[in-house]
């Protein structure tokens, strides 16, 4: 298995997460689907690794639920990875770095994924992601906000060279996390990553943000109704 494959199908999607890759930062498990969301699909496991798997799959739709306002049915999300690829990580520490050409590729099929259906708010998570759908024009915005945080989160070179992902600038996620900007008039809502969620103590200063990002996405879904 080289790839994931995305969770959900557009014609009924509402609401599209995007993630960073599919491997996590400490665990060896190769989801078929994005997240593990074909699990919510039947009952939890016994067996306890496959039960976190599970247990991940469902902390994503619970986090989709409270930026939400409800229980999302299943069918009304989109759930996939800016890249699908199972990336090397090669024993490294930290986000793996998305190269530019796999961004590239995530960020064109994600834009056809968004125009064969009728989305009403896309989620990216964390950073990285943000990064690259702003780099790659993903983003309708050109202001001074986007260049100063593309800017910031710009990887850092000696980082880069090692094949991890690290922000150039102190903390830029904090600028643009929880607003609202679009893709061809879709909303766009940045967002932490499902692993920070619920906040823990040394993400606290993003609890502002992320309210803010609940109230954005609550409204981008009564817009549609």
């Amino acid at each position: 298995m080289r790839a994931t494959r995305s969770f959900g199908h557009p014609s009924t999607a509402r609401i599209l997460a995007i993630g960073h890759d599919p491997l996590l930062q400490k665990g060896k498990a190769k989801a078929e689907v994005a997240f593990f969301f074909d699990y919510l699909l039947r009952p939890r496991p016994t067996y306890k690794p496959e039960a976190a798997k599970y247990s991940l799959a469902e902390a994503v739709w619970n986090y989709v639920n409270f930026l939400a306002g409800y229980t999302v049915p299943l069918d009304e999300l989109y759930v996939t990875n800016l890249c699908n690829e199972f990336l090397d990580r090669g024993g490294k520490q930290g986000v793996v770095l998305i190269p530019d050409d796999k961004a590239q590729s995530g960020v064109e099929q994600i834009t056809r994924i968004v125009a064969s259906g009728s989305f009403r708010v896309i989620l990216p998570m964390a950073v990285q992601t943000f990064y690259h759908l702003c780099s790659l024009k993903f983003i309708d915005e050109d202001c001074q906000l986007i260049t100063r945080f593309m800017r910031q989160a710009l990887p850092k070179p000696e980082k880069a060279g090692q094949g991890i992902y690290c922000q150039s600038g102190k903390a830029p996620f904090l600028d643009v996390c929880g607003l609202r900007f679009h893709h061809n008039g879709v909303p766009v809502v940045p967002i932490v990553h499902v692993k920070q969620w619920p906040l823990k103590s040394r993400f606290k200063r993003y609890q502002d943000p992320m309210l803010r990002a609940s109230c954005e996405v609550r409204a981008a879904l009564r817009a549609a109704l």
